[in-house]
């Protein structure tokens, strides 16, 4: 029951209809059973695994409240158990078919040079692990949660209120990660309902299925057989994939957030902001502090900044960045090219730092580089090198990747995929759609007002942007409900 499936468009109204009429436990109860409802509906064993890390967690963290002042060692040696259990839960169903194939691929290697026959014939097994949904997500609100405990920070007493916390189905599955410290005081006094709540979450909800269903799953379908391919493509396909792919991820991803942020604000929730127009970003540096914020500033809080973060010598603080985004990248996914796609955003943020520490020692170099064409210049480059880099991320292995970067040049080739665009339309909608949008966006970031940044727009002209939306959707006319990409993360 994924958000753009007709499924929970049954099921978020007779929620959030409930929720309202609900006070006290009776609500709190409906939160949690929902959540679980929505989890189990995909793998209802799975919920029992929810179930028993959530109970941990909890008990671990009142454990954690009651021994740091009495007994700091107790406290510290409960919170290093409680993170490395749940590591290695995250690493059984995450990454033991990846660190199983790597070590008898390791050890075939090393009995063909040894001429050992036994270990080169060795096979890796390959185990029946299916991750769970959010997996990723829940384990570092875990995380967050226990190591503030330990830092002095309020534990949550009630069960039902941490099972909340940990399984709100709005970020259950993709994130936002949430703050537990946020999360329950909106939890226990949430927004009033009103129409301009209702409008809010409402445009959330329709901004992020029509980006999802009639912007992300065409792309993809679109560029699907470019990066399936083991031949060499035209390099009008190679560039279509290049962009396709930046365009795809951003959409599906912000629109899964869009449409989660909209859902809990249905409930007088409000979730963070995940995305701030990143491919608008002037360097690397700033991109990830507007692209899944709420994992970059974990990985800073709960990574980077323990392992020294920037208080060190400079050698040592590249080697934290370094460190920390190729971790970031293996969280991604299990395979290789994410430890490079992660470890190649290290560098460049390392680059970055750099290149700033050289504009501060010559004013007159700073002041050239502030001048708009060489800002326009800078957002350029970064988006140019997050899309090569997404194509890292997309394709399904390395061999993949240097097969799209190689047909970026096989100019005279017959496209494939270059005149369906063009006779469905998508680039001009999706051209229009996304002007549109990033004006909004501009001025709810410039205006100023009391009132929900949505409601900064006259009534025909919000009229016109829904009736344009659901035409859009009805055009696409999706055949199938297509999971989210960050699902398999």
């Amino acid at each position: 029951m994924i958000f753009s499936s007709f499924q929970y468009f049954l099921f978020l109204p007779i929620v959030v209809f409930f929720y309202w009429r609900l006070k006290g436990a009776a609500r709190l109860g409906l939160v949690v059973a929902a959540s679980y409802f929505f989890y189990m509906s995909w793998m209802p064993v799975y919920g029992i695994l929810l179930f028993a890390l959530s109970t941990l967690c909890w008990g671990l963290g009142l454990a954690i409240a009651k021994y740091r002042e009495s007994s700091p060692k107790t406290a510290k040696a409960i919170l290093s158990g409680a993170i490395v259990f749940n590591l290695l839960c995250l690493c059984y169903y995450k990454y033991s078919n990846f660190f199983l194939s790597n070590l008898f691929s390791s050890l075939g290697w090393l009995g063909n040079q040894l001429q050992i026959a036994h270990l080169e014939s060795l096979k890796a097994p390959a185990l029946q692990i299916i991750l769970p949904l959010g997996i990723s997500f829940f384990v570092f609100e875990f995380i967050h949660y226990l190591v503030d405990v330990y830092k002095g920070s309020k534990s949550v007493r009630s069960w039902m209120e941490f099972s909340a916390f940990a399984a709100f189905f709005p970020s259950q599955i993709a994130g936002p990660i949430k703050r537990y410290q946020d999360f329950e005081e909106n939890l226990r006094n949430p927004l009033p309902w009103s129409s301009s709540l209702f409008f809010e979450g409402m445009t959330l909800i329709t901004q992020g299925l029509f980006k999802k269903i009639a912007i992300a799953d065409p792309i993809g379908w679109v560029i699907s057989t470019s990066y399936a391919s083991s031949q060499a493509i035209s390099a009008t396909d190679a560039w279509i994939a290049f962009f396709g792919f930046s365009i795809q991820i951003f959409c599906d991803f912000s629109g899964y957030t869009d449409m989660g942020r909209g859902s809990a604000l249905m409930m007088g929730i409000r979730l963070p902001v995940n995305f701030e127009l990143p491919y608008m970003a002037e360097d690397i540096t700033v991109f990830w502090r507007r692209w899944h914020i709420s994992l970059s500033s974990w990985i800073r809080d709960y990574i980077y900044i323990p392992m020294g973060g920037s208080r060190c010598s400079k050698w040592e603080s590249a080697r934290n960045l370094f460190v920390t985004m190729a971790l970031c990248g293996l969280w991604h996914g299990a395979a290789w090219q994410f430890v490079v796609w992660g470890a190649l955003h290290g560098l460049a943020l390392i680059v970055n730092r750099l290149w700033k520490q050289v504009l501060e020692r010559f004013d007159a170099l700073r002041q050239i580089a502030e001048l708009p064409p060489m800002r326009l210049l800078n957002l350029f480059l970064t988006f140019m090198f997050v899309a090569a880099c997404f194509v890292m991320f997309r394709a399904p292995d390395l061999k993949s990747t240097f097969n799209i970067f190689a047909s970026l040049f096989n100019f005279g080739m017959e496209s494939n995929t270059l005149v369906f665009l063009i006779r469905t339309g998508m680039p001009v909608f999706m051209t229009v759609y996304m002007l549109f949008w990033i004006l909004t966006e501009q001025c709810k970031k410039n205006l100023k007002y009391s009132l929900p940044s949505q409601l900064v727009f006259p009534l025909p002209l919000r009229l016109a942007a829904w009736t344009a939306t659901l035409l859009f959707l009805f055009a696409a006319k999706p055949t199938q409900v297509t999971p989210f990409i960050y699902f398999q993360f």
